[in-house]
């Protein structure tokens, strides 16, 4: 059986495209991940990575893998989410994006109004590109963009 652990090894290693930079943002040894991306490709039966020098590429199933992998891990977040917040709406850590454009005009009329209606509410503000943000919103990294 494939688990939650190889999955998320495997989406580091496919954002990273280096096993060395994928094992320091998962906190193992890069044999360790190694070991687990080998596992997870013995039990799908297929090759997801071409191995190559100091760095790596994807296969196509590899790609598919990825994107199919992403979409469970956020699910799977969502659902501890959902156990440990139910009974308080809006608590916890809330990872919201937001463009340089419009944060200096929105946020600080927003922000102490939402702290004081949810205090419990954790906010972790990321300012960046619309691209960017779309992509960690895609990826589970941001619960919420505004753009």
């Amino acid at each position: 059986m494939i688990t939650l652990k190889q999955l998320r090894y495997f989406a580091a290693l496919a954002r990273h495209r280096h096993f060395g930079k994928a094992a320091q943002e998962c906190h193992v040894s890069q044999p360790a991940l190694s070991l687990q991306i080998q596992e997870l490709e013995n039990h799908l039966g297929c090759q997801l990575v071409e191995r190559r020098r100091g760095a790596i590429a994807l296969t196509e199933t590899g790609r598919e893998i990825a994107r199919r992998a992403g979409r469970i891990l956020i699910e799977a977040h969502d659902l501890v989410d959902h156990a440990r917040h139910r009974p308080s709406l809006l608590s916890g850590p809330l990872h919201l994006g937001v463009i340089p454009s419009i944060a200096p005009y929105l946020l600080p009329a927003a922000l102490p109004l939402l702290q004081r209606r949810h205090p419990a509410l954790e906010l972790r503000l990321r300012e960046t590109q619309t691209e960017t943000l779309l992509d960690d919103l895609d990826d589970g990294r941001l619960d919420v963009a505004l753009l």
